[in-house]
C-alpha cells in the first residue's frame, strides 16, 4: 500500500473486486479508467481477484479474468488495443442494407401474430460472437480460474422464465449461501462461455434474448443483466470482496433534478427511452453505491454498539455488517458521455457524411433527431465508433487520475469525501437489510 508520502508498505489483506456496470459503447470508458488503476494497484502490491460485470461490463470482466495471470501493463495494453480496434461491424450488422426488408417483415409478422414469424430484436449482434472470441481467451479464462489467478468471475444476466438476476460464477471463491427472497441467484459454472456474456449483454428490444444451456439446470433464455441488476456490487461483496473498484457512467453524488421551465414536455420516443435507461442503468449504480457508503457511516456511528449489533444479527442468523473500502471513478458531470457522443455525431455523421454510414443517422432520427439530452445519452450507448471509443478511453483515464489525486492511498470509505449527500439521511425501508444480506455479507457468512 502506498502512504501519503508515496512510500510503500505491506498491502492490506482482503480480496479486491472490480465492478463493471452495463452501458453499451460506454464500456470503453471502463477500460480507460482501469488502464490507470490496475498498474497503480500492482505498484501497491495489490491485485484484483474478483471481476463482476453486467452487459458490456460482463465483456470486460471476462477479458480481465482471461488475462489475470499477466502483469498489469500487459492487461492494460491488450485491453486498450481490443477496444481501439473495434468498429460497429464488430458488434452489430448494418440495419440499412439487404437485411432491412426482412427486419420490416418480421416486425409486421410479430405485430400481426403470424405463426413462426417473430422479431426478437431490432439489431442483429451476430458479429459479436466472433468479436468475443477475439477479445476473450476462453481457455485462458478457465485455466486462470483453475490455477487460482482469480477468485471469481461473475457475470449477471436476467432469466426470462424466472424473471430475476442470475450470477454465473467461475472460480474458487465460496458461493454465497442462498437466502429466502434473495435478489440474486448464484450459479457455479465450470467454464464460462461466450453465451453467458452475450446473454448478459442482450439489451431488451435491441437484441434478441440469448439461449444459455450451460449448466443444464439453468437452461433458459436470458436478457441483459442490467434490467434487474446493473451494478453488481452486491455479488462482488457476497463473493468475499473487502475492497471494490466501481466504474460509473454518471457522477456519484446527489442526482440533480432536470431543469423545468413550467411547460409540460411533448414526449418523443427518445425522451421515453432516456428515462427508462436512467432508471435501469444509471440510477441503479448511484443507489447501490449510496447505500454502501451509508452503511459505512452507520458502522462508524455505532462505535461501542458494534459488538452488540453483531450479536443481535448473529442470533437472527444474519451476517454481520462490515465496512467496505472503495475506489470510484465517474465522469465530471451528469450527461458528459452523452455530450461526447453528440460531438462525435456532429463531426462524423451530420449532413452528407451520414450517407456513408446511414445506420447512425437512422438511430439519431429514431431518437428524435436534433441535439437533445435524450439523443446524446442514448447515442452514448449505441455509438460504436472508433473516435468515440478513443475519447471515452481518454475520459476514463482522466477521471481515474482525478480519483488518485484526491486519494493518495487509493482507497476510501468515508461518504463525505466523494458523495454530495447527508450521511444521516433516512435510508429507504429495507435498503440497509438488503445491502447487508446480499452485499455487505461476505460469502463465508460474514466476517464482522
Amino acid at each position: 500500500m502506498a502512504s501519503h508520502d508515496g512510500s510503500a508498505r505491506d498491502a492490506p489483506a482482503g480480496r479486491v473486486a472490480i465492478v463493471l456496470p452495463g452501458g453499451g459503447a460506454r464500456g470503453a470508458y471502463e477500460v480507460g479508467a482501469l488502464s490507470v488503476l490496475l498498474p497503480e494497484l500492482e505498484r501497491r502490491g495489490e491485485k484484483p481477484t474478483i471481476f463482476c460485470g453486467t452487459s458490456v461490463g460482463a465483456i470486460n470482466a471476462a477479458y480481465l479474468g482471461s488475462v489475470a495471470h499477466e502483469p498489469a501493463a500487459e492487461q492494460v495494453h491488450r485491453g486498450l488495443e481490443h477496444w481501439r480496434a473495434l468498429t460497429k461491424g464488430d458488434i452489430i450488422r448494418s440495419v440499412v442494407g439487404p437485411g432491412l426488408p426482412r427486419t420490416v417483415l418480421r416486425f409486421a409478422g410479430d405485430v400481426l401474430e403470424v405463426p413462426g414469424v417473430r422479431l426478437a430484436g431490432l439489431l442483429d449482434p451476430t458479429p459479436l460472437r466472433r468479436t468475443l472470441d477475439r477479445i476473450v481467451d476462453w481457455e485462458g479464462l478457465e485455466r486462470n480460474g483453475r490455477d487460482g489467478a482469480y477468485d471469481a468471475v461473475c457475470l449477471i444476466a436476467t432469466s426470462l422464465s424466472r424473471s430475476g438476476p442470475v450470477a454465473f460464477v467461475q472460480g474458487s471463491a465460496p458461493m454465497p449461501s442462498a437466502r429466502p427472497g434473495g435478489d440474486v441467484r448464484y450459479v457455479r459454472v465450470d467454464a464460462l462461455q461466450a453465451q453467458h456474456v452475450r446473454a448478459s449483454a442482450a439489451i431488451p428490444l435491441l437484441f434478441a434474448p440469448v439461449r444459455v444451456d450451460h449448466p443444464e439446470t439453468e437452461a433458459d433464455f436470458y436478457v441483459d443483466g442490467a434490467t434487474r441488476l446493473n451494478t453488481p456490487v452486491a455479488p462482488a461483496l457476497a463473493l468475499g470482496a473487502e475492497r471494490v473498484i466501481v466504474i460509473g457512467f454518471e457522477p456519484l453524488g446527489q442526482r440533480a433534478p432536470r431543469e423545468f421551465d413550467g411547460r409540460p414536455l411533448v414526449p418523443r420516443i427518445g425522451d421515453v427511452i432516456s428515462n427508462i435507461v436512467d432508471g435501469l442503468l444509471v440510477d441503479q449504480v448511484n443507489d447501490d453505491l449510496h447505500q454502501m457508503v451509508t452503511l459505512n457511516e452507520m458502522i462508524d456511528a455505532r462505535g461501542r454498539d458494534a459488538k452488540a449489533a453483531r450479536k443481535v444479527r448473529s442470533k437472527r442468523g444474519k451476517p454481520a455488517y462490515r465496512k467496505i473500502e472503495y475506489a470510484l471513478v465517474s465522469p465530471r458531470y451528469r450527461g458528459e458521455l452523452g455530450d461526447i457522443a453528440d460531438d462525435v455525431y456532429d463531426r462524423r455523421y451530420a449532413g452528407w457524411r451520414g450517407l456513408l454510414h446511414p445506420d447512425v443517422p437512422l438511430f439519431s432520427r429514431l431518437l428524435g433527431g436534433g441535439r437533445t439530452r435524450a439523443r446524446g445519452e442514448l447515442l452514448s450507448f449505441l455509438l460504436f465508433d472508433e473516435l468515440y471509443f478513443d475519447l471515452l478511453i481518454e475520459a476514463g483515464k482522466r477521471d481515474a487520475h482525478a480519483w488518485l489525486d484526491r486519494h493518495p492511498d487509493f482507497w476510501c470509505s468515508e461518504a463525505g469525501h466523494d458523495f454530495d449527500f447527508d450521511t444521516e439521511r433516512v435510508v429507504p425501508p429495507g435498503a440497509a437489510e438488503r445491502m447487508a444480506g446480499e452485499a455487505v455479507a461476505a460469502g463465508d457468512g460474514g466476517r464482522g
